[in-house]
């Protein structure tokens, strides 16, 4: 079964709760509206979850000329198995059962759930980007991870590429779309979304409207998306992690520097996507019930997945934009 969007799973036999679910993922989020899920995790013996196996292209084949009467020299495009499993992320809210009588309950529930699917939504973004295996076994190892140290890691300045103010981003406006540009180059084709912090977005934009290179882009979904000459522009939210009680920036901003980075992604089989279930589903959603003989009504989200990159080309992180 190939990759799909989210778009298409709700056009298969879902529930129309498990469809109000998934218009709630991909409202206004062209992150979820684009990222494919790929249906190759297995379920791995004893019940432990799923795994995904996949080959990683790490280095493209190369080609050139050679003169009559001689030979190429041999090139080899890299590649290796890779193994991740796919991790289920969600949570949980529970309202008891003498509330019922009261009435409003089925606002209450609307309202619980609606929060749910926000925080799971921005939650998985910022693992998207942060997650590392190394730090938690829980977690999956996100872009920030995978791309450390790859041909598309690169610097736009040794210590900080000034776009603090109006004034910097005016004067260092062109300069900065041909850095772009450069590191651009280095992917193995035209990326579908550049993601920024609030503050990167907001550079780009008007980086891209000195330099004559801002754009809107349509969606399916009937939007029109900032984008940099034909790239749209992904602002990812704020996020409070379980166990803190302070919001924090999806790609950090470094509060000596003011440093930030910015990715580029390209979605697809061969490049981004998630990996997930091969059967069963990706998004699961259960409402309270109140029939149910419990003091509490559980209501549940969770989403299971795991991103895997196939090629490395396909993605890249530039680092190093002073935006503060």
């Amino acid at each position: 079964m190939p990759a799909i969007t989210l778009a298409e799973v709700k056009q298969g036999q879902l529930t129309d709760l498990e469809k109000g679910v998934i218009d709630e993922f991909t409202r206004g989020d062209y992150l979820f509206q684009a990222i494919p899920f790929d249906p190759i995790a297995n379920p791995i013996k004893g019940g432990a979850g799923w795994s995904a196996s996949y080959v990683h292209l790490s280095e493209e084949s190369q080609t050139g000329f050679r003169g009559i009467n001689g030979k190429y020299d041999d090139t080899f495009a890299k590649k290796k198995m890779k193994t991740a499993e796919v991790k289920v992320y969600g949570g949980s809210f529970s309202i008891d059962r003498a509330l019922r009588d009261q009435g409003g309950v089925e606002n209450e529930v609307a309202f619980q759930m609606g929060q749910l699917i926000k925080s799971a939504r921005k939650g998985f973004s910022y693992y998207l980007i942060n997650g590392s295996v190394a730090a938690s076994a829980e977690q999956f190892d996100g872009l920030d991870t995978l791309l450390k140290g790859t041909a598309t890691d690169m610097l736009a300045h040794a210590t900080g590429f000034d776009f603090s103010t109006f004034d910097k981003v005016k004067a260092n406006a062109l300069e900065f779309t041909t850095k772009l540009d450069e590191w651009l180059s280095l992917l193995s084709e035209k990326p579908h979304a550049l993601i920024g912090n609030s503050k990167m977005i907001t550079k780009i934009k008007a980086a891209a409207k000195v330099a004559g290179l801002y754009t809107l882009t349509p969606t399916a979904y009937g939007e029109q998306i900032d984008s940099y000459d034909g790239i749209p522009l992904i602002k990812v939210e704020k996020y409070t992690p379980k166990g803190e009680t302070v919001a924090k920036e999806t790609i950090a901003i470094d509060t000596a520097t003011g440093n930030t980075s910015l990715y580029a992604v390209r979605f697809g089989e061969d490049a981004l996507s998630v990996a997930s279930p091969s059967s069963g589903k990706i998004i699961d959603v259960i409402a309270p019930d109140f029939n149910v003989a419990s003091e509490q009504a559980r209501g549940l989200v969770e989403l299971r997945g795991v991103p895997i990159l196939k090629t490395s080309k396909s993605c890249g992180v530039l680092r190093n934009i002073k935006v503060q």
